[in-house]
């Protein structure tokens, strides 16, 4: 999720920080910060906003530096501010951090009753406060350095969450600090420094001899030296990898391939289309920031969405939502048969045409024909300025930024989100649900980027798994309720990428005809996370194992009974139902990615295909 950049060498300066952030910029942010030491003293500068703000106060920062940190943030704990951004201070140490601390709230009783002063909403904060609370423990007994490695043993024993830390003291001005448990972090090495940095793009101008570090690892950096240790205090030892890339790869921000960022992006394309809509203190969605201005929600009693492919799936797991939280009848429409058949629209009906580009013909010319039939029409799209837009009467930009790989990743789970939003925004109009009820809705809206990307470690196992599966001529993909549409968003993955066959059914329709094609040579992916219609799945699993199907399952961590009836068994975190959909998506997108990867076919353009589909 956010943006961290760390030194510690013979010289950097401000804008060594400001430019590495500039890298990190696909991560998703709303504010920025940098801290420097130098001649003992600690320089802290933060923005609210794009790094323009930040770059305008670079000015007041020292000319150089020997040891300092950047971050970009985006809010989870706290609003978009000056005051929340990192890095966060308390005394002599300085913090910043990627990820979420779920017991937050109880540590800040705890050394509120200790009396720290907390100056921020963040959870961040609460780390900077308890590590500086440990430090001060043993002041006299050990050395600063000692002291520090002690207190960040007991920083890590007592939060939960996930968190990528980047600390300084000024009691140490030679050593940054590095810790890592569930959020993305990476080493740089060089000969005269050493970096942190929570993506690969952030440091290849500066080297090309990178560590990834692992959960549970805490890394020490000097100019010249690094010691890395478990959070059991065992010594790591880990050879760096050699970055080798062309100029032009880094408009991939260090993937292979445009697909793999993007697939990468997921968690930030969902936290820039929540960003501004929603208060998830006071349950208030920001109708005017998700871009409704001349439609009248309060008069909508039906809802059509519009759309193609990868974006018509979206719609139908949107529809899960939207009607469990307006009560309203949703269709979902397949854009190129719409205009033929009869209209009937009328001016309490919402049409809404989703598209990654907002150029796609089909769609386009559906909602022309709605709307000259008195529908209200929104379009939901990732291209400011486009067509669809432009033909209707609002329009919502979906955030997840430029995506270039012609298998859509990250638009879809930006599209579902976005509905979701609007889902509730119609809700609180209508008044449908209360405000303590949005509430805890975009409460869990907020969690899924952090555990999108938690899931997205998943990727070097299923690489694995691909390897296995690449001479498969047919698959089935099944699931239900918000899994069904998931299922069909894997299929047609595997379609474009692999050129494998492969088809996707409601669970409950197995038996109605494709369960006879299940034999010992049939593959299965099965979603079947610990959800209301599990038991139900799990029945659906058990019938094709009865047949000698070969099963690929998806479900949920420590589910031992789906884990032996399957080949292959890939988990996610429990959460709430309304996250599983975007959790079960990303192995997915992984599987199909790597499959085709080691089929040897272009995952950025596969045959037939084009990004933007102008022509009928």
């Amino acid at each position: 999720m956010c943006g961290v950049i760390g030194f510690v060498g013979d010289e950097a300066s401000p804008e060594f920080f400001y430019n590495g952030l500039k890298r990190l910029e696909y991560r998703g942010y709303d504010s920025a910060g940098i801290a420097m030491l130098s001649h003992g003293q600690m320089y802290i500068e933060r923005a609210e906003g794009k790094l323009s703000a930040l770059e305008k106060k670079l000015v007041h920062l020292p000319l150089k530096t020997s040891l300092g940190m950047g971050h970009t943030r985006w809010a989870t704990h706290g609003k978009p501010s000056e005051a929340n951004a990192h890095p966060h201070k308390s005394g002599n140490i300085v913090i910043l951090h990627n990820g979420i601390i779920e017991n937050y709230k109880e540590i800040k009783s705890f050394l509120q009753e200790n009396g720290y002063v907390f100056e921020s909403e963040t959870d961040t904060e609460v780390a900077a406060h308890l590590l500086h609370y440990e430090f001060h423990k043993n002041t006299i007994l050990l050395s600063p350095l000692e002291n520090m490695k002690r207190s960040i043993f007991a920083l890590v024993s007592r939060i939960r969450g996930a968190f990528a830390f980047g600390i300084i003291c000024t009691d140490i001005p030679d050593v940054l600090f590095a810790v890592k448990y569930g959020s993305p972090l990476v080493l740089g090495l060089s000969d005269t420094a050493h970096y942190m940095a929570s993506g690969i793009a952030a440091l290849v101008e500066h080297t090309r001899s990178i560590l990834i570090m692992e959960d549970r690892e805490i890394a020490y950096l000097t100019a010249k030296n690094k010691e890395i240790v478990t959070f059991e205090g065992v010594p790591v030892s880990r050879k760096p990898i050699h970055v080798s890339w062309a100029a032009s790869m880094l408009e991939k921000n260090g993937y292979d391939h445009f697909m793999l960022k993007e697939i990468h992006e997921q968690p930030q394309a969902i936290a820039q289309t929540i960003n501004g809509r929603i208060d998830k203190s006071t349950g208030e969605i920001d109708l005017q920031s998700y871009g409704i201005h001349h439609i009248p929600l309060k008069n909508i009693n039906r809802i059509q969405l519009i759309a193609c492919g990868t974006s018509y799936y979206a719609g139908i797991l949107a529809r899960y939502f939207l009607e469990s939280h307006t009560k309203i009848p949703v269709e979902v429409e397949l854009a190129s048969e719409y205009r033929y058949r009869t209209c009937t629209v009328n001016e309490h009906t919402l049409c809404i045409a989703i598209s990654q580009s907002g150029e796609t013909i089909d769609t386009l010319q559906a909602i022309r024909y709605a709307r000259t039939h008195g529908a209200h029409t929104l379009a939901v799209v990732n291209a400011p300025g486009s067509s669809i837009a432009h033909h209707c009467h609002d329009e919502s930009l979906i955030y997840a930024g430029p995506e270039v790989g012609v298998a859509s990743t990250k638009a879809f789970v930006a599209q579902v989100t976005s509905l979701i939003i609007l889902g509730l925004g119609i809700a609180q109009t209508q008044n449908i649900m209360t405000s303590t009820q949005i509430a805890a809705v975009c409460e869990q809206l907020v969690h899924i980027p952090y555990l999108v990307e938690k899931t997205l470690s998943l990727s070097s196992s299923i690489e694995k798994m691909a390897a296995k599966l690449i001479h498969l001529k047919s698959v089935l993909f099944i699931g239900r309720g918000p899994q069904y549409p998931v299922a069909l968003e894997g299929a047609l993955k595997l379609k474009e990428l692999s050129y494998i066959h492969a088809e996707a059914y409601a669970a409950g329709e197995l038996k109605h005809g494709p369960i006879a094609l299940i034999d010992d040579e049939m593959y299965t992916v099965c979603l079947a996370p610990r959800d209301s219609y599990y038991e139900k799945t799990m029945s659906n699993i058990e019938e094709i194992r009865a047949r000698g199907g070969k099963i690929i399952s998806i479900g949920t961590t420590g589910d031992h009974e789906l884990k032996q009836l399957s080949d292959e068994f890939i988990e996610v975190e429990p959460c709430a139902e309304m996250i599983l959909p975007f959790l079960t998506t990303v192995p997915l997108h992984l599987l199909a990615y790597w499959i085709a990867l080691k089929k040897g076919h272009d995952v950025d353009q596969p045959r037939n295909l084009a990004k933007s589909v102008t022509v009928e």
